[in-house]
Protein backbone atom coordinates (compact mmCIF):
# COMPACT_ATOMS: atom_id res chain seq x y z
CA UNK A 1 0.00 0.00 0.00
CA UNK A 2 1.25 3.24 -0.87
CA UNK A 3 2.04 6.24 1.61
CA UNK A 4 -0.56 8.36 -0.17
CA UNK A 5 -3.32 5.83 0.16
CA UNK A 6 -1.93 5.18 4.15
CA UNK A 7 -2.48 8.64 4.73
CA UNK A 8 -6.66 7.96 3.44
CA UNK A 9 -7.16 5.71 5.72
CA UNK A 10 -7.42 7.32 9.11
CA UNK A 11 -10.07 9.99 6.85
CA UNK A 12 -11.82 7.25 5.50
CA UNK A 13 -12.33 5.11 9.19
CA UNK A 14 -13.49 8.33 10.40
CA UNK A 15 -16.00 8.95 7.76
CA UNK A 16 -17.56 5.25 7.77
CA UNK A 17 -17.64 6.15 11.92
CA UNK A 18 -19.76 9.50 10.85
CA UNK A 19 -22.06 7.52 8.75
CA UNK A 20 -22.47 4.52 10.97
CA UNK A 21 -23.88 7.27 13.50
CA UNK A 22 -26.36 8.79 11.07
CA UNK A 23 -24.16 11.84 9.56
CA UNK A 24 -21.14 12.90 8.03
CA UNK A 25 -18.96 15.93 8.02
CA UNK A 26 -20.86 17.19 5.07
CA UNK A 27 -24.11 16.81 7.06
CA UNK A 28 -22.88 19.06 9.56
CA UNK A 29 -25.05 22.10 8.74
CA UNK A 30 -27.96 20.48 8.76
CA UNK A 31 -27.67 20.76 12.51
CA UNK A 32 -27.25 24.28 12.76
CA UNK A 33 -30.42 24.89 14.07
CA UNK A 34 -29.51 23.06 17.23
CA UNK A 35 -27.43 25.24 17.73
CA UNK A 36 -28.80 28.28 16.98
CA UNK A 37 -31.62 27.23 19.03
CA UNK A 38 -28.74 26.71 21.96
CA UNK A 39 -27.54 30.27 21.67
CA UNK A 40 -30.65 31.77 21.86
CA UNK A 41 -31.22 29.65 24.96
CA UNK A 42 -28.10 31.04 26.39
CA UNK A 43 -29.07 34.72 25.46
CA UNK A 44 -32.14 34.25 27.27
CA UNK A 45 -30.46 33.21 30.38
CA UNK A 46 -27.76 35.75 30.52
CA UNK A 47 -30.27 38.42 29.74
CA UNK A 48 -32.41 37.57 33.00
CA UNK A 49 -29.38 37.98 35.37
CA UNK A 50 -28.65 41.57 34.22
CA UNK A 51 -29.79 44.88 33.16
CA UNK A 52 -26.36 45.24 30.74
CA UNK A 53 -28.02 45.08 26.92
CA UNK A 54 -26.36 41.24 26.37
CA UNK A 55 -26.79 38.93 23.31
CA UNK A 56 -25.60 35.59 21.51
CA UNK A 57 -25.40 34.45 18.51
CA UNK A 58 -24.13 31.17 16.57
CA UNK A 59 -21.00 31.35 14.40
CA UNK A 60 -20.19 28.16 12.88
CA UNK A 61 -20.05 24.53 13.33
CA UNK A 62 -17.11 22.48 12.00
CA UNK A 63 -15.53 19.31 12.60
CA UNK A 64 -11.74 19.52 14.22
CA UNK A 65 -9.37 16.63 13.82
CA UNK A 66 -6.93 15.74 16.47
CA UNK A 67 -4.08 18.20 15.97
CA UNK A 68 -6.64 21.13 15.01
CA UNK A 69 -8.25 20.24 18.86
CA UNK A 70 -5.12 20.82 20.33
CA UNK A 71 -4.25 24.20 18.34
CA UNK A 72 -8.07 25.56 19.46
CA UNK A 73 -7.26 24.74 22.59
CA UNK A 74 -4.06 26.27 23.08
CA UNK A 75 -5.20 29.88 21.52
CA UNK A 76 -8.45 30.29 23.87
CA UNK A 77 -8.07 31.69 27.14
CA UNK A 78 -9.96 29.51 29.47
CA UNK A 79 -11.34 25.76 29.14
CA UNK A 80 -14.08 24.24 31.06
CA UNK A 81 -14.45 20.58 31.39
CA UNK A 82 -17.82 19.10 31.16
CA UNK A 83 -17.73 15.53 32.04
CA UNK A 84 -21.32 13.53 30.59
CA UNK A 85 -21.79 10.68 32.93
CA UNK A 86 -24.72 9.51 30.19
CA UNK A 87 -22.57 9.66 27.12
CA UNK A 88 -19.43 8.16 28.79
CA UNK A 89 -16.93 10.75 28.01
CA UNK A 90 -16.68 14.50 27.95
CA UNK A 91 -17.00 18.06 25.81
CA UNK A 92 -14.85 20.95 26.33
CA UNK A 93 -15.71 24.40 26.43
CA UNK A 94 -13.18 26.67 25.09
CA UNK A 95 -13.58 30.84 25.51
CA UNK A 96 -11.35 33.54 23.99
CA UNK A 97 -10.68 36.06 26.91
CA UNK A 98 -12.76 38.24 25.59
CA UNK A 99 -15.95 36.06 26.27
CA UNK A 100 -14.99 35.80 29.45
CA UNK A 101 -14.61 39.39 30.17
CA UNK A 102 -18.18 40.30 28.41
CA UNK A 103 -19.85 37.56 30.93
CA UNK A 104 -17.82 39.69 33.82
CA UNK A 105 -19.04 43.27 32.12
CA UNK A 106 -22.58 41.44 31.67
CA UNK A 107 -22.93 39.86 35.23
CA UNK A 108 -20.96 41.93 37.60
CA UNK A 109 -20.61 45.23 35.71
CA UNK A 110 -17.46 45.91 36.93
CA UNK A 111 -15.93 47.88 33.82
CA UNK A 112 -12.72 45.50 33.83
CA UNK A 113 -13.63 43.97 30.39
CA UNK A 114 -12.89 48.04 28.98
CA UNK A 115 -9.89 48.49 30.47
CA UNK A 116 -7.33 48.69 28.39
CA UNK A 117 -4.97 45.87 28.21
CA UNK A 118 -7.45 44.10 30.13
CA UNK A 119 -6.40 40.51 28.41
CA UNK A 120 -3.12 41.22 29.93
CA UNK A 121 -4.42 41.57 33.04
CA UNK A 122 -4.40 37.57 34.90
CA UNK A 123 -7.73 36.25 35.62
CA UNK A 124 -8.86 36.61 39.63
CA UNK A 125 -10.67 33.80 41.89
CA UNK A 126 -13.86 36.55 40.96
CA UNK A 127 -13.35 36.12 37.72
CA UNK A 128 -13.00 32.21 37.55
CA UNK A 129 -16.10 32.28 39.39
CA UNK A 130 -18.06 34.55 37.64
CA UNK A 131 -16.94 32.64 34.27
CA UNK A 132 -17.99 29.35 36.10
CA UNK A 133 -21.46 31.21 36.53
CA UNK A 134 -21.59 31.80 32.80
CA UNK A 135 -20.19 28.10 31.74
CA UNK A 136 -22.90 26.95 33.65
CA UNK A 137 -25.41 29.11 31.45
CA UNK A 138 -24.16 27.14 28.63
CA UNK A 139 -24.42 24.00 30.08
CA UNK A 140 -27.70 24.75 31.16
CA UNK A 141 -28.62 25.59 27.37
CA UNK A 142 -26.99 21.86 26.34
CA UNK A 143 -29.82 20.22 28.81
CA UNK A 144 -32.41 22.11 27.08
CA UNK A 145 -31.43 21.16 23.83
CA UNK A 146 -30.02 17.45 23.97
CA UNK A 147 -32.63 16.02 27.09
CA UNK A 148 -35.36 18.71 26.99
CA UNK A 149 -34.71 20.36 30.84
CA UNK A 150 -35.90 16.78 32.11
CA UNK A 151 -32.36 15.86 33.41
CA UNK A 152 -29.25 17.73 33.68
CA UNK A 153 -26.62 15.69 31.74
CA UNK A 154 -23.53 18.22 31.83
CA UNK A 155 -21.49 19.39 34.97
CA UNK A 156 -19.21 22.10 35.08
CA UNK A 157 -15.77 20.01 35.96
CA UNK A 158 -12.48 22.07 36.36
CA UNK A 159 -11.96 25.38 34.72
CA UNK A 160 -8.23 25.60 32.98
CA UNK A 161 -6.46 28.80 31.48
CA UNK A 162 -5.07 27.53 28.42
CA UNK A 163 -1.50 28.32 29.38
CA UNK A 164 -1.60 25.64 31.73
CA UNK A 165 -3.57 23.12 30.85
CA UNK A 166 -1.90 19.70 30.69
CA UNK A 167 -0.10 17.99 27.92
CA UNK A 168 -2.78 15.11 26.80
CA UNK A 169 -5.13 16.37 28.07
CA UNK A 170 -7.34 15.36 24.81
CA UNK A 171 -7.77 12.09 23.43
CA UNK A 172 -10.04 12.01 20.82
CA UNK A 173 -9.20 12.02 17.20
CA UNK A 174 -11.96 14.14 16.16
CA UNK A 175 -14.60 16.42 17.75
CA UNK A 176 -17.74 18.40 16.69
CA UNK A 177 -16.83 22.15 17.22
CA UNK A 178 -19.63 24.48 17.42
CA UNK A 179 -18.53 28.64 18.24
CA UNK A 180 -21.38 30.83 20.09
CA UNK A 181 -20.56 34.65 20.09
CA UNK A 182 -21.42 36.49 23.24
CA UNK A 183 -21.91 40.52 23.03
CA UNK A 184 -22.09 42.44 26.11
CA UNK A 185 -21.31 46.72 26.69
CA UNK A 186 -20.18 46.91 22.68
CA UNK A 187 -17.94 43.66 23.27
CA UNK A 188 -17.83 40.65 21.76
CA UNK A 189 -16.44 37.21 22.26
CA UNK A 190 -16.76 33.28 21.83
CA UNK A 191 -17.18 30.19 23.04
CA UNK A 192 -16.32 26.81 21.56
CA UNK A 193 -18.16 23.75 22.59
CA UNK A 194 -16.05 20.82 21.33
CA UNK A 195 -18.40 17.26 21.42
CA UNK A 196 -16.76 13.83 21.39
CA UNK A 197 -18.42 11.16 18.90
CA UNK A 198 -20.94 9.52 21.42
CA UNK A 199 -23.08 13.19 20.99
CA UNK A 200 -23.86 12.27 17.29
CA UNK A 201 -26.82 10.54 18.34
CA UNK A 202 -28.14 13.28 20.79
CA UNK A 203 -27.82 15.98 17.98
CA UNK A 204 -29.45 13.50 16.08
CA UNK A 205 -32.35 13.12 18.81
CA UNK A 206 -32.40 16.64 19.04
CA UNK A 207 -32.75 17.66 15.69
CA UNK A 208 -35.86 15.53 15.63
CA UNK A 209 -37.39 16.70 18.64
CA UNK A 210 -36.73 20.33 16.97
CA UNK A 211 -38.25 19.33 13.96
CA UNK A 212 -41.82 18.02 16.09
CA UNK A 213 -42.19 21.26 17.43
CA UNK A 214 -44.28 24.17 15.51
CA UNK A 215 -42.04 26.08 12.92
CA UNK A 216 -41.94 29.23 14.58
CA UNK A 217 -39.45 26.69 16.91
CA UNK A 218 -36.62 26.00 14.53
CA UNK A 219 -35.10 27.54 11.06
CA UNK A 220 -37.73 26.93 8.25
CA UNK A 221 -34.78 27.24 5.73
CA UNK A 222 -32.91 24.24 7.45
CA UNK A 223 -35.74 22.39 8.09
CA UNK A 224 -36.95 22.50 4.33
CA UNK A 225 -33.67 21.38 3.40
CA UNK A 226 -33.65 18.61 5.92
CA UNK A 227 -36.85 17.34 4.73
CA UNK A 228 -35.77 17.45 1.05
CA UNK A 229 -32.63 15.51 1.74
CA UNK A 230 -34.90 12.91 3.73
CA UNK A 231 -37.06 12.60 0.84
CA UNK A 232 -34.46 12.23 -1.46
CA UNK A 233 -32.92 9.16 0.37
CA UNK A 234 -33.13 5.68 -1.18
CA UNK A 235 -34.35 2.85 1.23
CA UNK A 236 -35.35 -0.26 0.80
CA UNK A 237 -38.68 -2.02 0.43
CA UNK A 238 -40.23 -4.98 0.65
CA UNK A 239 -43.55 -6.90 -0.44
CA UNK A 240 -44.79 -10.21 2.42
CA UNK A 241 -47.76 -12.01 3.15
CA UNK A 242 -49.35 -11.01 5.87
CA UNK A 243 -51.33 -14.30 7.17
CA UNK A 244 -49.49 -17.94 7.02
CA UNK A 245 -48.35 -20.09 9.63
CA UNK A 246 -46.51 -23.43 10.00
CA UNK A 247 -45.50 -25.66 13.01
CA UNK A 248 -41.79 -25.85 14.03
CA UNK A 249 -42.14 -29.44 13.67
CA UNK A 250 -43.23 -28.34 9.71
CA UNK A 251 -40.75 -26.18 9.14
CA UNK A 252 -37.80 -29.03 10.15
CA UNK A 253 -39.38 -31.19 7.54
CA UNK A 254 -39.30 -28.71 4.25
CA UNK A 255 -37.16 -29.93 1.73
CA UNK A 256 -36.14 -28.30 -1.40
CA UNK A 257 -38.71 -27.79 -3.95
CA UNK A 258 -41.78 -28.43 -1.57
CA UNK A 259 -44.59 -26.51 -2.92
CA UNK A 260 -46.64 -24.42 -0.04
CA UNK A 261 -49.72 -23.49 -0.35
CA UNK A 262 -50.80 -19.56 0.32
CA UNK A 263 -54.43 -18.56 1.94
CA UNK A 264 -57.09 -18.03 -0.25
CA UNK A 265 -57.13 -14.73 0.26
CA UNK A 266 -52.87 -14.39 -0.38
CA UNK A 267 -53.99 -12.30 -3.20
CA UNK A 268 -55.23 -9.63 -0.92
CA UNK A 269 -52.88 -9.89 1.94
CA UNK A 270 -49.63 -8.47 0.32
CA UNK A 271 -47.84 -6.07 2.58
CA UNK A 272 -45.45 -3.36 1.69
CA UNK A 273 -42.58 -2.30 4.45
CA UNK A 274 -39.88 -1.16 4.93
CA UNK A 275 -37.34 -2.93 7.52
CA UNK A 276 -40.24 -3.39 10.48
CA UNK A 277 -42.34 -0.82 9.28
CA UNK A 278 -45.74 -1.84 7.47
CA UNK A 279 -46.54 0.78 5.18
CA UNK A 280 -49.05 -0.21 2.93
CA UNK A 281 -51.91 -2.89 1.60
CA UNK A 282 -51.41 -4.09 -1.83
CA UNK A 283 -52.86 -7.04 -4.45
CA UNK A 284 -50.58 -9.18 -5.93
CA UNK A 285 -50.87 -8.90 -9.57
CA UNK A 286 -49.28 -9.73 -13.05
CA UNK A 287 -47.32 -7.59 -15.95
CA UNK A 288 -46.14 -9.17 -18.51
CA UNK A 289 -44.01 -11.87 -17.20
CA UNK A 290 -43.56 -9.91 -14.44
CA UNK A 291 -45.01 -9.81 -10.78
CA UNK A 292 -46.09 -6.63 -9.26
CA UNK A 293 -48.14 -5.46 -6.59
CA UNK A 294 -50.87 -2.46 -6.76
CA UNK A 295 -50.87 -0.12 -3.68
CA UNK A 296 -54.35 0.11 -2.47
CA UNK A 297 -54.79 1.51 1.27
CA UNK A 298 -51.89 2.83 3.92
CA UNK A 299 -51.63 0.51 6.48
CA UNK A 300 -53.40 1.46 9.76
CA UNK A 301 -52.07 -0.49 12.66
CA UNK A 302 -54.57 0.17 15.11
CA UNK A 303 -57.23 -1.08 12.77
CA UNK A 304 -55.41 -3.99 12.00
CA UNK A 305 -54.86 -5.58 15.36
CA UNK A 306 -58.87 -4.76 16.57
CA UNK A 307 -59.80 -7.08 13.19
CA UNK A 308 -57.27 -9.75 14.58
CA UNK A 309 -58.81 -9.66 18.18
CA UNK A 310 -62.39 -9.35 16.68
CA UNK A 311 -61.12 -12.79 14.14
CA UNK A 312 -60.13 -14.31 17.46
Amino acid sequence: MDVEAEQKRPDVLAESILRAAGMSVDDLKSFETVFRELAASFATRMAAQTEVAVGAEFVRIESLEKDDIADTLSRSGLVGMVPVAKWGSRLLLAADRSFVDCGIEALFGSGASLETGSAARPLTTVDLGIARQVFGDVTASLDHMFSGGAESLFQIGDLVEAAHLAPGTVSETRMICCAIALKAAGRSGQILILLPRSSFKPMQDAMARMLRQPAHHSDPTWAKKLRLEVSRARIEVEAYLQQGSMTLEQIAFLKPGQVLHLPKDAIDQVRLRSGNQALYKCRLGKAGSAFTVRITDPVNEEEDLLDELAAG
